[in-house]
């Protein structure tokens, strides 16, 4: 009798290998598709950040809004999709920031919108009539030029300014742009270099002309 038992007992083995096969292969197959799947949409997250509207810095100072060149916003909002990376347009706000498709946010960078309160700042440096001198040479050593836009989305018509490639060091170059910051910066300090040779010339000025009121009349 006890070998009566065997084809149950054989049954009951086969279905023991065969509930963990079945338990484990088919749907482990779609567990480990269902991962590839995640892991390509790893990939396409690390193929980098998608394009979107940004904000552009604007006027320094609020004035209300000019004309840009650019074509007027429609539906584009800052934060949403975009396609068209470069593409720029003009919302009409008062300090005439613009809409720039882009995959970082433009105002970031170097040369972006200035921050410039003390506690933003450390190893804080005031420049000496030396380091002004310097600038203001500088400043009088760039050439300036016309020229006619080449990248995707720029407005059209020529533009005046430096070419950086002519200025190779100098404060005012951030990569391929021109930080603004410290351009106009640049021409404050020969703005103030300036204004002390002009008190200088005063100063000789009125010496010598109080030497001639002073001096015997023939």
């Amino acid at each position: 009798m006890p070998h009566a038992l065997l084809p149950t007992a054989g049954l009951s083995l086969s279905l023991l290998l065969v509930l963990p096969m079945w338990t484990c292969g088919p749907h482990g197959g779609d567990d480990d598709s269902a991962d590839g799947d995640d892991s390509a949409d790893g990939d396409d997250t690390s193929a980098g950040p998608a394009a979107q509207w940004w904000l552009t810095c604007g006027d320094p100072v609020c004035h209300g809004w000019s004309p840009s060149g650019n074509p007027d916003c429609t539906t584009e909002v800052a934060g949403d999709p975009c396609g068209d990376l470069g593409a720029l347009c003009d919302p009409h706000n008062d300090c005439n920031a613009q809409l720039l498709c882009a995959t970082e946010d433009p105002t970031a960078g170097p040369g972006g919108c200035p921050i410039s309160r003390a506690r933003f700042k450390e190893d804080v440096s005031y420049l000496d009539g030396g380091d002004v001198e310097g600038l203001h040479q500088e400043v009088l050593g760039f050439r300036l030029a016309t020229w006619e836009p080449t990248l995707p989305g720029s407005a059209p018509g020529r533009r005046l300014g430096i070419v950086l490639d002519d200025a190779p060091g100098s404060p005012a170059v951030a990569g391929d742009h021109v930080d603004l910051y410290a351009y106009a910066s640049m021409t404050v300090a020969a703005v103030q270099a300036q204004q002390r040779e002009i008190d200088a010339l005063r100063a000789e000025v009125a010496a010598l002309r109080a030497a001639c009121a002073a001096a015997p009349h023939r």
